[in-house]
């Protein structure tokens, strides 16, 4: 009994097609509240040439600006307002192609309170100041008086 001719086309061995090659991007946090985070990115196979790092505000990245272009593969981004932050990066390899966008790293910057850092900054002075009351008052009261021979 032969196999229809259709049928054959399905038995046949598919080849898998190998995803191409996409930078891995990474943060050192999700969620900066120092105001600054690292981003660091590479590609691991392929030569390149350069890497393009885009930031935007928007998901879809329909507002995406090109923060980095260049062949470093970290950098820190710091003066950002609170707010979340979506980042990408593809590299041009050295034969003139492109590889896909990496994976959307999202960090959101929240930084710290008025209050809290006022709060903390007034703690501060408080422990400076105890501090050099010790020591002049305990530098005061240790002081030898000669003796009138």
């Amino acid at each position: 009994m032969a196999v229809p001719a259709v049928l054959a086309l399905f038995l046949l061995p598919v080849p898998i097609l190998a995803e191409a090659p996409k930078p891995h991007l990474e943060s050192t946090t999700d969620l900066a509240r120092a105001g600054y985070f690292q981003l660091r990115w590479s590609l691991d196979e392929g030569e390149v040439d350069h890497f393009r790092l885009e930031e935007a505000t928007e998901e879809d990245f329909s507002d995406a600006q090109v923060f980095y272009q260049g062949a470093d593969g970290a950098t820190v981004i710091s003066g950002r307002s609170n707010g979340t932050f979506h980042y990408r990066v593809r590299a041009q390899l050295d034969d003139g192609s492109q590889t896909d966008w990496s994976q959307t790293q999202s960090v959101e910057v929240r930084h710290h309170s008025i209050a809290q850092a006022f709060g903390i900054f007034t703690l501060g002075g408080v422990v400076f100041l105890a501090t050099a009351g010790v020591i002049a008052f305990g530098t005061r009261a240790n002081r030898i008086i000669p003796k009138d021979s």
